[in-house]
């Protein structure tokens, strides 16, 4: 896929997920009901701990992480994951749509957690209750396809990607960067 289609693809899921946010903010914000009785309803509320995760930490342990780490760690996350996948893109070019629809759901969460986490002043907006576990949105349900696809991009490519060390990639984005540098 070419980078302008990959952004494109980003720019819709997050335009999707912050729109389905603007319309319950401002007129379903009070609902709530059975979409599967017993199992899921429509329940929105603000998460003002800014991850599942940091709630989890927050319920068992009385942790509570702050929002700068959070920011940072999806700032590393989106440099990080920039690094392999730029990586993997140019030395493994097989099965590049795999990965392709890892990275524009992996950007697209991590745009709408930094948009949940820095503009929504109340918190980040859930709106569908797994009963009784969880209020997820549709920035959850990508995070899940993440996971999912690369899951398969790694079964399908694990005889590559284990011989990929962690010092091949450093030395494949340092030499891209001075490169860039140099012209």
């Amino acid at each position: 896929m070419r980078i302008r289609t990959i952004i494109l693809w980003i720019l819709i899921l997050i335009i999707a997920d912050q729109s389905i946010k603007i319309v319950i903010n401002s007129y379903f914000l009070d609902c709530h009901f059975d979409i599967v009785p017993s199992l899921l309803e429509f329940k929105p509320s603000f998460n003002t701990q800014h991850s599942w995760v940091n709630n989890l930490m927050n319920d068992y342990f009385g942790l509570n992480v702050g929002l700068l780490p959070h920011v940072i760690l999806y700032l590393l996350i989106g440099i990080l994951s920039s690094a392999y996948f730029s990586y993997y893109r140019n030395n493994i070019r097989e099965n590049t749509k795999l990965l392709d629809a890892t990275i524009i759901f992996l950007y697209a969460v991590l745009i709408c957690a930094l948009i949940g986490n820095l503009i929504w002043k109340k918190g980040t907006l859930d709106y569908i209750y797994l009963v009784p576990l969880f209020v997820f949105d549709l920035k959850d349900t990508y995070a899940d396809a993440v996971i999912i696809l690369f899951m398969i991009y790694a079964i399908k490519n694990r005889t590559q990607l284990n011989l990929i060390k962690n010092r091949d990639v450093f030395l494949y984005v340092k030499n891209k960067l001075t490169k860039d540098k140099s012209n």
